[in-house]
């Protein structure tokens, strides 16, 4: 009967230590150690360990609460649960091993309860007896939360927290009494049978003012942009709610043990849940570091405040709000307007830019086009700009083209309107909104300019297309043929806003190409055959398709190119002569039929009947390699490869052949004086035979 009794006592301080265990708010799991191997069985000479694991909640979330097990929890939702570092614990040791096993065993009548324990102006006692030193523990938790306190013999515990930082609004939590061991009959690695765990884990918790903000990127288009990184950095208001001096702080991604660095996902979603706010709230400051190759950064701090009430404020510190109503940006709180929630959607732009050449007598646009040295050759570029423009340091855009090219110096000859979209510019952007500067002719590069907008036209064109069509010409250093003639237009700008101390930009490219040819004719005479060639001297007028004369300029012996508006009138020919190979080569012409008037030959020889028709067919093929990824800090729309035809060298050639001229007979000879000598003996002879007759006749 007495060892019944004995039992029973056992079993109900058990079950009594395990109530105590599961009512204090706190969740007690706990891992198997390096336990005795009958687990039904405490080893009194184990040594054990308590390890807390300090969560707070926002008091708004309902958190179930499983019965205390003293195992380790293997997942927490970190949605809920958000560890909380610089909290403060003591631990008490209320009952050596000795004790707990009498208690066990029915040998101690003490009632081990938290009614006993009392801890006021940091003293503790047990039952009215102060708990000496070397029995209290201290501990503070880390920034995951977690304090653990080692080498523990077994005994009765009470785990006490003491401080906890400005973010806890709530009480601090009641105390916990913990056995080393402790039961746990929740395993079924014993077939349900009891088993004593020596390295027990406690979940304390604690209500805490926080708040969450939601940050969402996306590109001028509205498509999420993933991989832009920031910063976080926060600062406790004072008593009087005003920020102290000093350095920030710079904090962690709730959640991530060591990422100082948070990155937008493939949603271009960034969420900072549960900032903690301090017993007068915390201002929170976001910095931008970096954005995707040929994104603008703005490193602008943003500013928020967590407010005590579990509300934040956006653009929270006085004199440095940012909008972020940019373009495709949602709504943002305002400043003395709490919101429970904080979303904020800002907008990362890449500038674009496009450049085509007009089609030659058409009113489309190209990559590549032929035209005539003497033609207007018209340009096209297409740029986006950014909304953020005012707030860039550089935003340029520069035309340089090879030496055989020169843009107009002329500003009638350019055009700027802007819209909403690349094909709808329809508005006109008046001269005072841009500046317009010549850029010089220098080496291997040909005349150019350079476009920036003024402050007004900034704000003209923020968030909206500029188009830019603007005349040039092929001058007298212009290839012939072979790779054409290339204009290359570049955007400058900055990489950064807000930062000063990096200037540093971003350049995109884009190119076209012009190509103009050459003809060329020889003179035969009487046939095309080898030694056939009629010689120097034969001259011709170069006639257009309509038979209009055309001005040329002499290269060489036998080579001219035609005439352009900057040749002076004193170097510009209207006849042409064939050289000493008897051939003319034509240089700056494009596709077209064109005709040859011989207005003199060599002596014996006649003149073309009337114009000799040539025509130029050449097809070219450009290979272009599109481009379209930055590769550091510049990338080019495309990148021309090379260029193909389907004549030898792009030469048109025809043979014009002189036929020799009817000879008359020619007045005035000695054939013919001669001739007349005779007659006049002829007739004399006669007139004498007559008169002589007569005179016999008589006598």
């Amino acid at each position: 009967m007495v060892v019944l009794k004995a039992s029973v006592k056992r079993i109900l301080s058990l079950l009594l230590l395990t109530v105590v265990l599961t009512a204090i708010p706190c969740v007690a799991l706990a891992e198997n150690s390096s336990a005795p191997t009958d687990e039904a069985v405490i080893d009194f000479t184990a040594i054990g360990s308590i390890t807390v694991t300090k969560y707070a909640t926002a008091d708004t979330v309902t958190v179930e609460n499983p019965a205390g097990t003293g195992m380790k929890v293997q997942s927490i939702n970190k949605d809920i649960y958000r560890p909380i570092a610089g909290v403060e614990f003591k631990l008490f040791m209320i009952a050596d091993a000795d004790a707990l096993k009498a208690y066990y065993n029915g040998l101690d009548q003490t009632e081990y309860s938290l009614n006993n324990f009392s801890y006021e102006n940091g003293s503790a006692s047990f039952k009215g007896s102060p708990i000496p030193a070397e029995n209290i523990k201290e501990g503070t938790t880390n920034d995951q939360g977690v304090c653990t306190f080692d080498n523990l013999p077994v005994g009765i515990y009470v785990l006490k927290e003491v401080t906890a930082p400005t973010q806890i609004v709530a009480p601090l939590a009641e105390p916990s009494m913990i056995s080393v061991p402790m039961v746990n009959t929740a395993t079924s690695s014993n077939n349900g049978n009891a088993k004593w765990v020596y390295n027990v884990h406690v979940y304390p918790k604690n209500n805490a003012s926080t708040g969450t903000v939601e940050l969402t990127k996306k590109d001028q288009n509205d498509s999420p942009l993933k991989d832009v990184t920031f910063e976080l950095y926060k600062k406790d208001f004072d008593e009087n709610g005003e920020l102290p001096a000093g350095d920030w702080t710079k904090v962690t991604k709730v959640g991530e043990e060591s990422n100082l660095t948070l990155t937008t996902g493939a949603d271009g979603k960034l969420t900072l849940a549960n900032l903690p706010a301090g017993k007068n709230g915390t201002q929170y400051q976001l910095v931008e570091l970096s954005a995707p190759a040929g994104y603008i950064v703005n490193q602008t701090p943003l500013y928020f405040k967590v407010n005590r009430d579990f509300t934040l404020s956006w653009n929270s510190n006085a004199g440095e709000k940012r909008d972020c109503n940019n373009k495709n940006s949602g709504a943002t709180a305002q400043v003395n307007d709490p919101k429970t929630e904080l979303s904020i959607t800002l907008g990362n732009e890449q500038p674009s830019l496009i450049k085509h050449v007009k089609q030659n007598g058409r009113d489309t646009w190209k990559t590549d086009e032929q035209y005539r040295l003497d033609d207007e050759i018209l340009y096209r570029l297409i740029v986006y700009v950014p909304s953020n423009v005012a707030e860039l340091g550089t935003f340029e855009i520069k035309d340089v083209p090879q030496a055989g090219i020169t843009d107009s110096e002329s500003s009638s000859d350019y055009t700027v309107n802007y819209g909403d979209a690349a094909n709808a510019c329809n508005a006109s952007l008046t001269a005072d909104n841009y500046t317009l500067t010549k850029i010089e002719a220098s080496g291997n590069n040909g005349q150019g300019f350079k476009l920036e907008l003024t402050p007004d036209g900034k704000a003209a064109v923020a968030g909206k297309y500029i188009q830019i069509v603007y005349a040039a010409h092929m001058n007298a250093n212009a290839v012939i043929a072979g790779s054409g003639n290339g204009n290359t237009a570049s955007l400058i700008y900055s990489k950064y806003i807000g930062n000063p101390d990096d200037l540093s930009n971003y350049t995109i490219s884009d190119e076209a190409r012009v190509y103009t040819y050459q003809y060329q004719i020889t003179k035969y005479k009487g046939s095309v055959a080898s030694g056939n060639r009629l010689g120097p001297g034969v001259e011709f007028q170069l006639l257009d398709s309509n038979k209009d004369p055309m001005k040329v300029v002499r290269l060489a012996d036998g080579e001219y190119r035609l005439a352009i508006n900057t040749d002076a009138d004193n170097d510009t020919l209207d006849k042409m002569l064939t050289g000493s190979n008897s051939t003319i080569l034509i240089q700056g012409l494009e596709n077209d039929t064109y005709y040859l008037k011989e207005t003199k030959t060599l002596e014996g020889y006649n003149l073309l009947s009337e114009p000799f028709e040539i025509t130029l067919n050449v097809t070219e093929t450009t290979d272009w390699t599109k481009g379209g990824t930055f590769k550091g800090s510049e990338k080019a729309v495309k990148t021309y490869g090379d260029t193909t035809y389907d004549l030898d060298e792009a030469l048109g050639t025809s043979n014009i052949i002189n036929k020799r001229g009817f000879v008359l007979p020619q007045t005035g000879g000695m054939g013919y004086l001669l001739f007349c000598a005779v007659g006049v003996a002829l007739i004399a002879g006669g007139a004498a035979l007559i008169f002589g007759g007569r005179k016999k006749k008589v006598r």
